[in-house]
């Protein structure tokens, strides 16, 4: 006598989904293999820090006046120590595209703390604000 087992079928909408999951894996390591990411250029990304060291000098013309006019002096303060520290994140790389350039930015942070930091007028702070994001952007550009 012999025993009859009946053999297991595999349900047709599991073959479907084990296919697109394979699919969809198969997809994705083409794409991480092919698709990565380029390396960072560490000039890019040092014109990136000018220009948001420009961005914050901005910002620092616009709440500097508003100080003398009885405002808070941290929001300007903060702009500019914020946009100083952008720049120095990026110096040593922005001093191989101009070095010249970037010795004077920082020496022009400088100046513009201490002016910022004595309270100085608009009038006096303001062109130097001005002058030191012309040459931020100017090295940002290239």
């Amino acid at each position: 006598m012999a025993v009859y087992r009946e053999r297991k079928r595999i349900h047709p909408a599991l073959l479907i989904g084990l296919a697109a999951v394979s699919i969809a894996v198969l997809i994705l390591a083409v794409a991480l293999i092919f698709f990565r990411p380029a390396p960072a250029d560490p000039m890019i990304e040092a014109r990136m820090k000018a220009s948001e060291a420009a961005q914050g000098l901005e910002v620092f013309t616009i709440e500097y006046p508003q100080a003398a006019q009885g405002a808070e002096l941290a929001g300007a303060l903060g702009a500019l120590a914020r946009a100083q520290a952008a720049f120095e994140s990026a110096q040593d790389e922005l001093a191989k595209i101009d070095a010249a350039a970037a010795e004077q930015i920082a020496a022009d942070f400088a100046a513009l703390k201490a002016k910022a930091g004595a309270h100085a007028p608009a009038e006096e702070v303001l062109p130097l604000a001005e002058a030191l994001r012309e040459k931020l952007l100017a090295l940002a550009g290239g």
